[in-house]
């Protein structure tokens, strides 16, 4: 960075140099530790002094060079005092002129080190002990021009790198560095500046009220600054994680990091390079400097004090406009970046303060903000721009970006530009980003007009004002109610491939005839006018989101295009109206509108006022809608009431909004006029109500009255099946039970929507359950089926092991869906008799799923069964017989999911009960050999199934769906006809390796049993009971395969069942092993 700037002021230097005479000049090139000046340097005479790269200056106290007679002085090389008091590294006496320049290193310091004098962890004293020491000096009047593109340190108090104690007949440029630590001190500190001032490089100052550049006097030129600039007292910028131990010394406040209590006749310039638009150009601003060298102002104070303070306490200043087009005749142009940081928690922070000090503060045409100021605090006041008392700024033009944040107590503000009263600005454009941003209970406001002069905010950007604490006003993103004259607030239309402006936080206007126009973007916050003739103007598709209330003038609203605004209206009692066109939309309450002119051509007005809405008037036409709102259970509803006109004209809708389910139906006068016309334009396809209810319109011209008559749809015209109209009256009674749930249902548009929902409200009924669990036994019990299942055959005794799966599925229909999957685990053993065959016990382990196929309720069951079964083979015929009891735990959850007002809605009813299943079976079956190899085996079997469910009551869902259910019984007996074809593979023997496959085909016969109805109830409500579709026969049809050898048995078996018109199949695999 040394470099760069010091490259940045080699340019001038260089020119000043070639358009002078070549002088003579004494070059001081060794190590000197002597002063010396310009009027004795040559043996005694005047001459210009060098100080050339190999050569230093370096006495122990007074000044290390002196420039007393019309000469030069410059530094390429080393100057230095250490540790005493009034030194000075070059002086200028007063009445001279000439040059003074530093390419160098100009060191005034101390051999000073603060310590830990108490050991919590922190330095401690003071920055510097030493005091009035300076880098240049000035003691009076001087012509010529000052330029330091070296390097300038100063450890001292009082003391400054630069300071100017006369007028400065020329120009000031700094484009090197310069570091000052120490209380009272300047880095940079000058008065008149006939010239320009450009601060090119870095400047720092560290110290209680030290400021970095201040400018005292009036500059004839320009200011321009393009380096950066800091200033504190802090002893750490940034805070420590454990402040606690931070002692006063730590937390001093220092001064601005730049200060212009002067004129300037040139303006002030805050740059940055320029944009590199084309590479083979290395100096696109023609300013002699390449782009690459430049530098970007960055100013920035940590603590309380301004960062940029413009203005002086008793003198009148006036800032002149930038030279060069794009300045647009601006006096304060900022391309760069200003920041005000509290930094430390309660201290405020100040980003660009101009005027307030006690003088006037003229700034031609105005400020433009092309890069970025800022304030920020820990939990303090935030302020990024103020125009204080006595300053004039006829606009702000901000394309970057002017940000405040911080609060925290309620008394806190952070406001983003600020106009004090006495101040004057009359308009602001905004095409980037106004924000002020408050924490916990602070209040945010982002243009905050005291002054009563701002008249004009025109906005392409965003300007947002935001608070944690949701308080009335305490987020205000205009606040113009010192104006009493008219204000406008203009949201304009942008470019379609351009972001939308936006304006977030309230917006406040004083007395005067204030317009709020909202072309294009958003707005969201309310607004507030004053007491005269206001406006509020919608166009595009432009938002609005909060309330509007206007005072007791005579107030237009217009919604245009497809404009929608989404908030409560006050009126305030004048002569108004309010104009919809196109498709805009209106959504809230209306209130103080009884002179109210409402006009809805084509829009739509939705309002939501549950009561008379009083109007002077109202005129719908070209298809346009207004809304009426019923609260039956409060017995509120919305009327029109309507003291002159209302004409209604051909296509004119009605859309109804009904808060409650249960008790809506009935008739309602709507609309109640002293003279109607077209009242039977509204016919009852233009009527908009929920998909649940049918209505119609009885209008009378004569009486001037309109009435709306509200029906429930009936089962069938709701398109409803046997199950969902058996339920239908009892969900009908209990929706009203969550408000919620009922919201959900009043916003349902159409009848699929209508029976999905009205479907989550159904318990277990169809069959699934009672599928679940017979499905499961019978795949443990089809083993018996199998007369070469393998079989671990250990003498007298033997065992078996097998896992099965199964799954079905069923439609609709005119009960539910289901669709059941599940799987498990058996195990038996048995001793053999001989000739009366095998007795043995089973036990097994089944978990099964029962999932509603349209929704995600489902019934989840553990079943443990145990079994007792017998089976025996007589040469070709094969017996078995089985009885089982299982012990079952049933879970169920049933989810509600539904939409209300674009919100989603989402209850879960869970529930858990018992239930016991008994079962028997037997079977026989024949062995036709038809071949060595090949064989058919007839068979035929009995199974019954009886299940007994507990009843449960459901919880989590709420009064709306949770339901209370009966216990169940069920019970079915089927028989069973099929032949299988088998063939063998491999050897014969037994004892090597053989392998068997098996098709079958039959047919299940229900000859007996039934699935139980299910009773069930709402809190408080009546029971409904519904039915399921009875099961139905079918064919059945299976693979099995078997094989190993006589120390290893495997088989497995695919079945599949044809049932409720789907096919129910089910897996089986058996292992057996030798011991």
């Amino acid at each position: 960075m040394r470099q760069l700037y010091a490259c940045t002021c080699l340019t001038p230097v260089a020119l000043i140099f070639a358009s002078s005479p070549v002088q003579a000049e004494t070059v001081v090139s060794t190590a000197r530790t002597t002063a010396i000046a310009t009027s004795s340097a040559n043996a005694g005479s005047a001459d210009n002094i060098r100080i050339s790269t190999a050569g230093s200056v370096k006495p122990a106290s007074g000044i290390a060079v002196t420039l007393d007679s019309a000469n030069t002085v410059v530094n390429e090389g080393a100057i230095q005092i250490t540790g005493a008091n009034d030194a000075v590294g070059i002086q200028a006496a007063a009445g001279i002129t000439g040059t003074i320049t530093n390419t160098g290193s100009i060191s005034i310091d101390e051999n000073f080190t603060p310590t830990d004098t108490d050991n919590d962890g922190d330095k401690d004293g003071p920055f510097a002990q030493g005091a009035r020491r300076f880098g240049i000096r000035t003691v009076g009047t001087f012509a010529g021009n000052i330029l330091n593109s070296g390097t300038i340190s100063v450890e001292g108090n009082n003391s400054a790198g630069i300071v100017l104690g006369g007028t400065l007949t020329g120009s000031l440029t700094h484009g090197g560095s310069i570091t000052v630590v120490g209380d009272n001190s300047y880095g940079i500190q000058a008065g008149a500046i006939s010239g320009n001032a450009k601060i090119m490089g870095n400047v720092a100052v560290q110290g209680a009220n030290s400021v970095a550049v201040a400018l005292q006097g009036d500059i004839g030129g320009a200011l321009v600054i393009q380096s950066a600039i800091s200033s504190t007292g802090y002893r750490s910028a940034t805070p420590p994680t454990d402040v606690s131990k931070l002692d006063a010394d730590d937390l001093l406040q220092g001064g601005s990091a730049l200060v212009v209590a002067g004129s300037v006749g040139g303006g002030i310039l805050f740059d940055v390079p320029p944009r590199d638009t084309d590479p083979a150009n290395k100096d696109e601003d023609n300013d002699g400097i390449e782009d690459a060298k430049e530098g970007s102002a960055v100013v920035a104070t940590k603590g309380a004090a301004a960062a940029v303070q413009i203005g002086s306490a008793t003198l009148n200043t006036l800032i002149g406009p930038i030279a060069g087009a794009s300045a647009g005749g601006h006096g304060i142009v900022i391309n760069g970046s200003i920041l005000g940081d509290g930094a430390y928690k309660d201290v405020q922070g100040n980003g660009l303060v101009i005027g307030g000090l006690g003088g006037n503060v003229s700034v031609a045409g105005g400020m433009t903000v092309n890069g970025s100021v800022a304030a920020s605090s820990n939990g303090a006041n935030a302020t990024a721009v103020r125009l204080g008392s006595g300053a004039t700024v006829p606009t702000i033009k901000n394309v970057g970006s002017i940000t405040a944040t911080g609060g925290s107590a309620a008394t806190t503000l952070v406001r983003a530009v600020v106009i004090d009263a006495g101040a004057s600005l009359s308009s602001i454009t905004n095409s980037g980003r106004i924000a002020a941003t408050a924490a916990v209970d602070g209040s945010a406001v982002a243009i905050f007009d005291n002054s009563g002069t701002l008249s004009l905010v025109v906005n392409s950007g965003a300007i947002s004002a935001t608070s944690a604490n949701t308080g009335v006003n305490k987020a205000i993103a205009v606040d113009l109610a010192a104006n009493g004259s008219g204000a406008t607030v203009r949201q304009t239309l942008v470019a379609a491939n351009a972001a939308a402006p936006t304006i977030t936080g309230n917006i406040l206007f004083g007395a005067g005839n204030d317009l709020l126009d909202i072309a294009d973007g958003s707005m969201n916050g309310a607004t507030r006018f004053g007491a005269g003739n206001n406006r509020l103007a919608l166009a595009g598709d432009a938002t609005y989101g909060g309330d509007v209330t206007f005072g007791s003038g005579n107030d237009i609203v217009t919604l245009a295009g497809t404009t929608a605004l989404t908030g409560n209206v006050d009126f305030g009692g004048g002569t108004d109206s309010l104009s919809l066109t196109g498709t805009a939309k209106f959504k809230g309450a209306i209130a103080g509108s009884a002179g109210l002119a409402l006009s809805v051509n084509g829009g739509t007005l939705a309002v939501v006022n549950k009561g008379p809405v009083a109007l002077s008037s109202i005129d719908v036409s070209g298809q346009g809608a207004i809304g009426v709102n019923i609260d039956a259970k409060a017995g509120t509803f919305t009327q029109y009431q309507v003291s002159g006109a209302a004409s209604f004209a051909a296509g004119s809708k009605v859309l109804v909004s009904l808060a409650n389910v249960s008790q809506s139906e009935g008739q309602y006068l709507i609309v109640k006029a002293g003279a109607l016309t077209g009242g039977s334009n509204i016919v009852a396809n233009s009527l908009t109500v929920p998909f649940l209810f049918k209505s119609s319109i009885v209008a009378s011209d004569a009486l001037g009255e309109v009435k709306l008559n509200i029906q429930r749809k009936s089962a069938t015209e709701l398109g409803l099946n046997g199950s969902q109209s058996r339920a239908y009256d009892a969900v009908f009674k209990a929706l009203d039970n969550d408000v919620q749930v009922a919201g959900s249902f009043l916003n349902i548009a159409d009848g699929a929507s209508f029976r999905k929902a009205l479907q989550q409200m159904l318990p277990d009924h169809a069959g699934g359950a009672f599928e679940t669990v017979t499905q499961a036994s019978r795949a443990t019990a089809r083993f018996l089926s199998d007369p070469r299942a393998p079989f671990s055959d250990q003498g007298g005794w033997g065992f078996w092991l097998q896992q099965v799966a199964w799954g079905t599925s069923k439609g609709l229909g005119n009960t539910a869906s289901y669709d059941i999957t599940g799987w498990g685990a058996s195990g038996g053993v048995e001793a053999k008799t001989g000739s009366l065959g095998n007795f043995g016990l089973s036990l097994a382990y089944l978990a099964g799923s029962d999932g509603d196929g349209s929704n995600s309720n489902e019934v989840n069951t553990n079943q443990y069964e145990l079994a007792a079964y017998w089976r025996a083979n007589w040469g070709k015929l094969h017996a078995h017989a089985r009885a089982s009891a299982a012990l079952i735990g049933l879970k169920g959850s049933r989810f509600f999911s539904a939409s209300n007002a674009g919100q989603t809605v989402e209850r879960r009813a869970t529930s858990s009960w018992d239930g016991r299943l008994i079962g028997a079976s037997a079977g026989l079956a024949y062995e036709l050999s038809l071949t060595r190899r090949f064989s058919l085996r007839p068979s035929a079997s009995v199974d019954y199934y009886h299940l007994k469910e507990d009843g449960y009551t459901e919880k989590g869902g709420g009064a709306a769906l949770n339901l209370i259910v009966s216990d169940r019984t069920s019970d079915e007996m089927a028989v069973n006809g099929s032949i299988i074809a088998g063939m063998d593979f491999g050897s014969k023997d037994p004892n090597s390796t053989w392998f068997r496959a098996e098709i079958e085909g039959g047919r299940r016969q229900l000859i007996g049993g039934q699935i139980g109805s299910t009773t069930a109830h709402f809190t408080n409500g009546q029971n409904f009971v519904l039915l399921p579709e009875a099961r139905t026969d079918g064919w059945v049809g299976g693979l099995r395969m078997t094989g190993g050898t006589s120390g290893f048995m495997l088989g497995g078996e695919f079945n599949a069942e044809q049932q409720q018109g789907r096919a129910a199949v089910a897996f089986r695999v058996t292992l057996a092993i030798g011991l």
